[in-house]
């Protein structure tokens, strides 16, 4: 069914499927990778009127399509690897949220759910897919991987020398950069990436 009509997985993940259900989406449906262009465009099309938490959730289900099935076709899998990447990279201080200010102070306009956290958990999501990427997997996605994490390990470290910002806001801050690198640095120990 997926592989006769294009666009179906892409649509159903920009609705807003459940984690279990992208997992077992990306685990029992090769043929989602098919749809990898139509996810690109959610990624970066301007007008997909995507809040920022749904767009990564939809570049954590992308990632995870490109991770497990990009070996099947390099020339699908590549760009939306770049896609979902480009997003993690982008959402990095909203997964933090605004300076001096509790870190849940952001929340959704209808459901009241908090966003900082909902932004975090896709985060977390991403970085522990890609450190099940095997040797077996293309040097090229590992390469695209490598590079879009190093520019979240420079996010990392220029979040640990701001200066001047105390209290309890400060301190969660930390706690979540520290998540962050932790997790980032793992997968490019996995990769056997230079940090």
């Amino acid at each position: 069914m997926v592989a006769q009509r294009r666009g179906l997985v892409a649509m159903m993940i920009k609705q807003g499927l459940s984690n279990n259900a992208v997992d077992w989406i990306v685990e029992f449906v090769p043929e989602c990778l098919s749809d990898a262009r139509y996810l690109c465009t959610c990624l970066s099309d301007e007008r997909n009127f995507l809040t920022a938490s749904e767009r990564l959730a939809v570049a954590d289900a992308s990632l995870r399509i490109a991770t497990a099935h990009g070996y099947r076709n390099e020339s699908l899998a590549q760009p939306l690897l770049y896609s979902s990447l480009s997003v993690l990279i982008s959402s990095f201080f909203l997964v933090l949220g605004p300076v001096g200010v509790a870190v849940n102070v952001l929340c959704e306009k209808e459901t009241g759910e908090d966003i900082t956290q909902k932004c975090r958990k896709s985060t977390l999501r991403m970085l522990n897919a890609l450190q099940n990427i095997s040797s077996s997997k293309s040097d090229v996605l590992k390469n695209e991987v490598a590079i879009g994490l190093g520019k979240l390990i420079t996010h990392c470290k220029s979040e640990g020398v701001m200066g001047g910002v105390t209290g309890v806001a400060a301190k969660r801050r930390k706690v979540v950069v520290k998540e962050i690198w932790d997790a980032t640095i793992r997968v490019m120990n996995t990769l056997g990436a230079q940090i």
